[in-house]
């Protein structure tokens, strides 16, 4: 009788942060974990190293994947933002919203399949942040050459949609 006394005595802490007391255990591989460190699952909580390794199941990618990414993205998008900065169609709003659409549908099917449709856990930022860099890029090059600016609103709202839908192509959901 005294073991189950003094088992309910002891007190645990948490794996990640050692001066939280906890009781709750991850039900997979029964690390303690406080209540910040858990994560709801359908079989019940699980720690976040358990549920990164479930995770990286998914992530097939591989870092000359996301070199493929970023080089496809910029290139692509640099050329639309160099293109949209010397035709003169970033001072028309609707033009940056409809050609960010279409572009950015194209720009990101190219991408995935360039990498053979893999992604990695750094993909979507990586794409979106190429895209944006490569059309930022691309307008200033194309408004210095033909003509001193970057092309307009337009040209970065084109840029910008562009960047969000390379990253929704991406993104884990």
């Amino acid at each position: 009788m005294t073991d189950a006394t003094e088992m309910q005595d002891e007190t645990t802490y948490c794996a990640v942060h050692p001066d939280r007391e906890t009781g709750l255990r991850c039900n997979k591989c029964g690390r303690y974990m406080c209540a910040a460190c858990a994560v709801s699952t359908p079989v019940g909580y699980r720690c976040r190293e358990c549920v990164r390794q479930v995770d990286d199941k998914f992530f097939t990618g591989t870092n000359t994947d996301n070199i493929v990414i970023a080089a496809v993205c910029a290139l692509a998008t640099g050329a639309v933002g160099f293109l949209g900065a010397i035709t003169g169609f970033g001072y028309v709003f609707l033009v940056g919203i409809f050609g960010g659409v279409i572009a950015g549908g194209a720009i990101a099917a190219l991408a995935f399949r360039a990498v053979e449709r893999r992604r990695g856990r750094y993909s979507p930022i990586i794409g979106a942040a190429s895209a944006l860099g490569g059309g930022v890029l691309g307008a200033l090059l194309g408004g210095y050459r033909f003509g001193g600016s970057i092309g307009g609103f337009g040209v970065l709202l084109l840029v910008g949609i562009i960047a969000v839908l390379v990253y929704r192509r991406f993104e884990y959901k």
